[in-house]
């Protein structure tokens, strides 16, 4: 069948005018925007920038945002509530420049072609800050606030509490979504993506590697002697030292040397009066003296902040340092010179019997001669002891035989053969600047007989 020269003319006519009217169509979308074109939640297709900015502030100056939860409406705002302002036109001029209007068939038959706005957003950060803050308390208010799994004593063993689901509202969330929502024209907004979650669970294994390991701390046996006293930390002490610092296990520091000063309070014997039963005036309280040790506490907590965390059985030796450490508590034991200022009277016990003995002078008042649990620190040979008089004015220089002091103050037990007598009252005139006057026979003996270190009771 031949086509007529008609029908040529008339498919040539048609086609002249298919293909002027897609140029037309397509000049026209050089100057508006493509069909389907959404931005921040309006259709501006078929606009120019100029009615599409209208059309755009139009719709954002009166849009309401509203908060939802579980289908109920718990708040309704407006972004300019929310301090957001918007400046579409260098959005829409981008977006024109990116067009091609030759495609504008493409796009009709396209799915809407949804394009962000966060460009065109103007945000005044102190109103949104506000906003955001006073919308979240309010919100927040009396919701259940989501916890981590954590791990915790529970009857004497570390057990893992399970986390905590809670409905309140994470406040930099809240912003981000809020933003979101805004940008995107979106007026329903779902509070419950923005609740606060746990971050630790009780099903997380770092959490129950840690649980186990402050298990396996808190069970460890650590047998403590301290100068022949012998016992084991107990359980709940070691327990009570055991921090979780987000899965490292470590030990407080402040509850360790807590415990160490009390081991200290307990077992130290120096600086601690004594209950002591003297010759002539039975039994009396001696102030404390430098007689004694003590356990070093900057070697005990170093040790202990050490060891512990290793999680295996340990005996520990405590560190002590200072004098009679011979004995394990509050003694003198049975070797000690024993000084009474009231009798006058010096007594050197060794073994518990009485070896020496002699009438001694002590200091004249109102000087004294410091009582105290004291020790014989050294032993000197033709020593000058030097100080001032009585008078406060003139100073003395006194040669002696024998030396010992016994104090931190200079007082010692010294030989004295400028004294024509002892004993008796004859201090209260005669007596010393604070040093135990003895005749020099019996000082020779006593110095030759004791050691250093030897305890020194003045009553």
């Amino acid at each position: 069948m031949k086509v007529s020269k008609k029908a040529y003319t008339a498919l040539g006519v048609a086609a002249v005018i298919l293909i002027g009217g897609y140029s037309a169509m397509s000049l026209h979308y050089n100057k508006v925007f493509l069909p389907n074109t959404v931005v921040a939640g309006t259709n501006i297709s078929g606009k120019s920038p100029a009615e599409a900015n209208e059309a755009l502030l139009k719709q954002v100056n009166h849009q309401k945002f509203t908060l939802k939860e579980d289908q109920t409406t718990r708040l309704s705002f407006t972004a300019k509530d929310a301090g957001f302002s918007h400046n579409f036109q260098p959005l829409l001029k981008k977006i024109q420049s990116s067009q091609n209007g030759w495609s504008w068939l493409g796009h009709q038959l396209s799915n809407p072609k949804k394009l962000q706005s966060e460009n065109a957003l103007i945000l005044n950060q102190q109103t949104f800050k506000q906003f955001a803050n006073q919308t979240v308390a309010k919100l927040n208010t009396g919701r259940t606030a989501s916890k981590n799994a954590t791990i915790k004593l529970v009857n004497g063993n570390f057990e893992i509490v399970k986390e905590v689901n809670g409905n309140q509202i994470d406040q930099a969330q809240f912003g981000k979504t809020i933003n979101k929502a805004i940008n995107q024209g979106k007026t329903s907004i779902d509070l419950k993506q923005d609740y606060t979650v746990p971050t630790i669970k009780s099903t997380d294994s770092a959490l129950q590697k840690t649980a186990k390991k402050m298990t396996t701390i808190s069970d460890e046996k650590i047998h403590y002697s301290v100068n022949g006293n012998e016992f084991t930390v107990p359980k709940a002490i070691i327990q009570g030292w055991l921090v979780n610092n987000n899965g490292a296990v470590s030990l407080d520091k402040t509850a360790v040397s807590n415990y160490v000063y009390q081991l200290k309070t307990k077992y130290d014997t120096y600086d601690k009066p004594l209950t002591f039963k003297s010759t002539k005036q039975g039994t009396v309280t001696v102030p404390a003296g430098i007689y004694g040790w003590s356990i070093s506490p900057a070697d005990e907590i170093s040790a202990l902040m050490k060891e512990v965390p290793e999680g295996k059985d340990f005996s520990r030796t405590a560190v002590i340092r200072g004098s009679g450490m011979t004995q394990k508590d509050r003694s003198v034991g049975s070797t000690y010179i024993e000084i009474d200022k009231k009798a006058q009277h010096m007594w050197l016990y060794q073994n518990g019997k009485v070896t020496i003995q002699t009438d001694v002078v002590t200091a004249r008042p109102p000087q004294t001669t410091p009582s105290g649990v004291w020790s014989i620190w050294k032993k000197e040979r033709n020593a000058t002891l030097k100080g001032t008089n009585f008078d406060g004015v003139s100073e003395y220089a006194s040669p002696v035989n024998y030396w010992m002091p016994i104090d931190e103050t200079g007082v010692g037990i010294h030989d004295s053969p400028w004294q024509p007598k002892y004993g008796g009252t004859w201090y209260k005139e005669h007596g010393s600047h604070g040093c135990i006057n003895t005749p020099p026979t019996i000082m020779a003996q006593l110095y030759n007989t004791v050691s250093e270190g030897i305890p020194v009771v003045v009553i």
